[in-house]
């Protein structure tokens, strides 16, 4: 009978040591044998080992092992979610951040004043995202309000859109890139087929069309007419033509802009042979009236060319849309930054900081004009930042429950010491 009485206390007092946190029994002998102490019943057998209950947000156990697992838990929560937005999503968007907050503006145009830090793409989007972006919201082809144009009429020739379409394409992979032109900037869109990229990049990049009809603008399947607003709390957009100004000519360290949009600035930039990339700092992609160029070139070839916060191509290769209306123009317009490769040497001087921008029917399209997005900063770690909360709320929890565990521990052991 003392055999069985023995296994039956050293149970309870391994129960106990569980049951409150404890890696092992209590030092302290009890003067009298408990009672078991666990909700529910006693165990049918009194020897060998018993079905211990199971114990909540643990799969260790001992002193620390619910801790050190919500830290595990977080930590590989948060490397999925990067492995997500890194290998996941179909389009990556390498984002430069422009800070010094609260600039003033170009006093000789009003342009470039931003109250805010905001990331803008280094490169153009190009022809490789841009027919990513066509395979996801149009799968099966139909062209949903005039994302996909196959070519364009300029000055009464026909120039072919290097994204091409294959009606007999698998499902999802009817649109692709020909001729080596996958990096080269994305132009034959509309201002609402930009804005449409734009809200599907804000929507998560999801494989429907409506995810392209909201997000940073409402569009309602618009196609033509005023360019919409950005919708409060976008996370993903076209830059406003303040957000393009400054990010492009600004710089940070003299806290003036430059005359042209590259880290020397002060002239205008040589025009190189397109597809041609050489270590200038001041040299863009211009100058077809000269015969200088042949089209457009991959982005981001002339590597020491950047603006003061590294963007590149913001002179010459593809002119780009804002989301700003024209101010001089009717309202189907919107205002178009950074020249084209279709621009000529001897007009270079109109498109300085100093000068007026060019506008842009909304509707209309060449194989000269395409876009960058912009973003509120850090957009791929909102979601990380979320885990980390949800994280310190866990320890936050894991910590009064362990303070109320060690309370009823010290009652319960007055309890047995009376």
């Amino acid at each position: 009978m003392s055999a069985v009485v023995d296994s039956y206390r050293d149970d309870t007092d391994v129960s106990y040591a569980v049951d409150f946190s404890r890696d092992r029994e209590p030092a302290k002998k009890r003067s009298r044998f408990p009672e078991y102490r666990r909700t529910g019943n006693a165990p049918a057998r009194v020897n060998g080992m018993h079905c211990r209950r199971s114990k909540r947000w643990t799969w260790g156990s001992g002193r620390g092992a619910r801790m050190q697992n919500v830290r595990a838990f977080a930590g590989c929560l948060a490397v999925a979610l990067a492995s997500v937005s890194a290998s996941v999503l179909a389009v990556t968007i390498d984002y430069k951040t422009v800070n010094n907050v609260g600039n003033a503006a170009n006093p000789l145009t009003g342009l470039g004043a931003v109250s805010s830090v905001f990331n803008i793409a280094k490169y153009e989007t190009t022809n490789s995202q841009y027919a990513a972006f066509l395979n996801s919201v149009d799968a099966a082809g139909t062209n949903p309000n005039s994302i996909y144009q196959a070519n364009a009429v300029i000055s009464g020739s026909t120039v072919f859109n290097p994204i091409t379409f294959n009606a007999g394409g698998s499902s999802g992979a009817k649109y692709a890139v020909s001729g080596g032109a996958s990096n080269k900037a994305v132009t034959f869109v509309s201002w609402f087929s930009a804005a449409r990229f734009a809200n599907w990049l804000n929507n998560g990049q999801q494989a429907s069309a409506a995810s392209m009809e909201t997000g940073a603008y409402t569009l309602n399947n618009l196609v033509s007419g005023s360019a919409v607003a950005r919708n409060p709390g976008a996370v993903v957009f076209l830059p406003n033509s303040n957000e393009w100004t400054k990010a492009t000519f600004y710089n940070g360290t003299t806290t003036n802009y430059r005359q042209y949009p590259y880290l020397g600035g002060g002239t205008a930039p040589t025009a190189v042979t397109s597809g041609t990339g050489i270590l200038g700092n001041n040299v863009a992609n211009y100058g077809l009236a000269q015969g200088k160029t042949t089209g457009l070139t991959d982005v981001g070839l002339y590597t020491a060319a950047s603006s003061w916060y590294g963007l590149y191509d913001v002179f010459g290769n593809a002119g780009e849309f804002t989301e700003t209306a024209s101010p001089s123009f009717p309202a189907d317009r919107v205002m178009l930054l950074g020249s084209s490769w279709r621009l000529g040497t001897g007009a270079a001087v109109n498109w300085t900081s100093n000068t007026a921008s060019n506008s842009y029917f909304t509707d209309s399209y060449s194989d000269s004009i395409g876009f960058r997005v912009a973003a509120v900063p850090e957009p791929a770690t909102i979601a990380l930042a979320g885990v980390g909360i949800v994280s310190l709320a866990g320890l936050d929890w894991m910590k009064r429950r362990k303070r109320k565990a060690t309370a009823q521990q010290a009652a319960l052991a007055q309890t047995i010491a009376s």
